[in-house]
């Protein structure tokens, strides 16, 4: 098989052609992207991008992120091409479990190094594998033995550069000197609504180079000039953006306009289209063996850089046992999070303080955990102070959880991140991918409720806890007090596919130290065989509660207490429910927020609650608990109105 350009060009038209085939077929999608793109996918993929068949996580290959996910069928046709994909793959784009889905998705591909989609978190992604790999280079690397330097691709589209969260990674990693990081830019100047610059008139070149960005600007998109711009940012220190200029739906009736971002072409004029490419196969999905030749002689090359690597490896694992032994237990996510040996300092003090000594409990004593906070660490106590674990975010919460994802896609390593509560907020969306992708990163939220006090309302959350429980797959856990915390902790890092937040306030709590050693979605605080009504409470009010209870007492009414850190599994345990004895009588729960998923409990016995309902004010935050009924006096009324209905 010839290796002339003249070949090369002809494989990249059939790119296009079954790209085109797969997208007819769903009767909808993404053209412009697939059919503009076409050369980048052809360069990168098939000529620069080191991965193997026999080993596709293999650690040290090239990562690629199509942060433009809509993009999608333009490397799946590289891919088919190179006899990764079948026939019957390109055929069920769109389709229930297909390998070819519209968006890139990481359970359905082992090629697919992230879940894309939701523009601009491809990057903030890739940001993350870098900050992983210059991670794993420095604590693995030795003199001539460098097994860890892999570069990070990621191809973005004018669209991800509108978006916050790209913009916040672009920063930190110019920031971080990534040098293995390279972004390409399709640049088309076309979007959904208008022209790119309708709306983004930004000098790329002068923007990437103020983030310390070594930046390449191509006049084509010949493939010679791409590979020569790949294989030069590959040899920076610092992080590289290139721009390549590409036309969106090309060579269709809909190129160079906004209509070219999604649609399909008829049969005959999909014929045509094929037709002005040059291919001689006009049939759908059927296409010369010397284009599959080709890829295959890409797909062979590739054979050898993971050739040269196992001995390399080999000779490594002869020098350092010890540290290839723990590259392989990462590999295999063979983490040991033993908290044997940890003891409290303090007790009765507010559960945020707990987490400091937690923190510095894992920094001195796991290997495969990192992370820091939103330039919170003096107030949400999360950091680290060993071995590069620790990572200044800055104040980006969005792309904080973002960069967390794409660290643990790179290598398995275990992120934790932090910030207050009320701005869990801006950070949902990656937390939501986070979760889509059974990614078990743990956030730390801070500043819980009502009772962050003199900073306000726009600091006292609400709604948060509401919104992220809502999240499908991931776990929210609010202590009560030190031992709760701890089981948090353990809960969160053995977890093997559920992203979890753990929850905690700055004001003092009361410690009740009943729950020493297992984790509990809920349990007892008080337990009386003879009593009228069961008091749910979850962190900060389940102090409240007891006094409720306690009141309660007085007044011959026997309550029950229930501490409840994971509302989520008692919600749909049916046993621990019973085993609480709440299907026996009326149950009470408190919360200060606004989560009414309390109520799924109704189906057991009669239920109430009281929730937060309106926001907060600017006063000391004991006053502005109070005020909004989280006190005693209140809920005794309260409860006491709800047995005599």
């Amino acid at each position: 098989m010839s290796l002339k350009k003249e070949n090369k060009l002809k494989l990249i038209s059939a790119m296009r052609g079954i790209a085109l085939d797969s997208i007819n077929k769903a009767k909808q999608g993404h053209i412009g992207m697939a059919l503009g793109a076409s050369e980048i996918f052809y360069s990168l993929i098939c000529e620069n991008l080191k991965f193997t068949e026999k080993e596709p996580k293999w650690i040290n290959r090239d990562r690629f992120v199509l942060s433009a996910g809509h993009g999608s069928m333009g490397m799946y046709a590289a891919y088919h091409f190179m006899n990764l994909l079948s026939v019957e793959d390109m055929k069920n784009h769109k389709e229930f479990n297909s390998k070819t889905p519209s968006h890139p998705e990481i359970d359905k591909l082992n090629l697919v190094d992230a879940s894309t989609g939701p523009l601009g978190q491809g990057i903030a992604m890739a940001v993350g594998m870098a900050i992983s790999q210059k991670y794993l280079a420095n604590k693995y690397n030795k003199d001539r033995l460098e097994i860890i330097d892999h570069n990070v691709f990621v191809l973005c589209g004018d669209g991800d550069l509108q978006e916050g969260v790209a913009l916040e990674a672009i920063q930190l990693a110019g920031t971080q000197r990534l040098g293995k990081l390279i972004i390409i830019h399709d640049y088309n100047n076309m979007q959904i609504d208008s022209k790119a610059d309708e709306v983004n008139n930004l000098d790329f070149e002068k923007y990437f180079k103020a983030h310390n960005f070594t930046t390449i600007i191509l006049k084509s998109n010949d493939i010679d000039e791409i590979n020569k711009a790949i294989k030069q940012a590959r040899l920076r220190t610092k992080p590289t953006y290139i721009q390549i200029p590409t036309t969106i739906a090309y060579k269709t009736k809909m190129q160079n306009s906004s209509k070219g971002h999604n649609g399909i072409l008829n049969e005959q004029d999909t014929i045509e289209y094929k037709k002005s490419l040059k291919l001689t196969d006009l049939n759908p999905f059927e296409y010369s063996k010397d284009f599959y030749q080709l890829g295959k002689y890409w797909l062979n090359k590739k054979e050898i850089f993971f050739s040269r690597w196992k001995s390399k490896m080999d000779k490594y694992r002869k020098a350092y046992p010890e540290l290839a032994n723990e590259i392989e237990q990462l590999k295999n996510k063979q983490y040991n999070f033993d908290f044997s040996n940890f003891k409290f300092n303090q007790t009765n003090v507010a559960t945020r303080n707990y987490i400091g000594e937690i923190m510095n409990y894992i920094d001195n004593n796991f290997k495969f955990v990192m992370g820091g906070s939103a330039d919170l660490r003096a107030a949400t106590k999360v950091g680290f102070d060993k071995d590069f674990k620790n990572i200044k975010y800055g104040i980006r919460e969005f792309a904080m959880s973002a960069i967390n994802n794409g660290i643990y896609l790179d290598s398995n390593i275990k992120t934790i991140g932090s910030t207050f509560l009320v701005f869990s907020d801006y950070a949902k969306a990656a937390l939501r991918l986070g979760a889509l992708m059974e990614i078990p990163s743990i956030s730390i939220f801070t500043h819980d409720s009502y009772q962050v006090g003199g900073d306000g309302p726009t600091h006292q959350p609400i709604e948060q806890l509401t919104s992220l429980r809502s999240i499908p797959n991931y776990l929210v856990l609010r202590p009560a007090d030190e031992n709760e915390m701890l089981n948090a902790f353990k809960y969160a890092l053995n977890s093997k596919t559920t992203p979890v937040a753990i929850i905690a306030c700055r004001q003092e709590l009361k410690s009740y130290n009943l729950q020493k050693t297992e984790f509990k979605a809920a349990y007892f605080i008080k337990n009386r065989d003879n009593f009228d009504i069961s008091i749910l409470a979850s962190g900060s009010e389940v102090q409240l509660a007891e006094q409720v209870a306690n009141e309660l007492e007085k007044e011959n009414i026997i309550a029950n207490v229930i501490s409840v850190p994971a509302l989520q599994l008692l919600v749909n345990d049916q046993k621990l429910v019973l085993d609480l004895k709440l299907d026996l009588k009326p149950m009470f729960a408190i919360e200060a927020s606004n989560d009414h998923l309390w109520y799924k409990l109704s189906k057991y016995n009669k239920f109430d609650a009281y929730l937060a309902k309106d926001f907060g004010h600017s006063a000391p935050g004991q006053f502005v608990y109070e005020h909004n009924g989280f006190n005693k006096n209140n809920l005794v009324n309260l409860v006491k109105e709800f047995l005599k209905k």
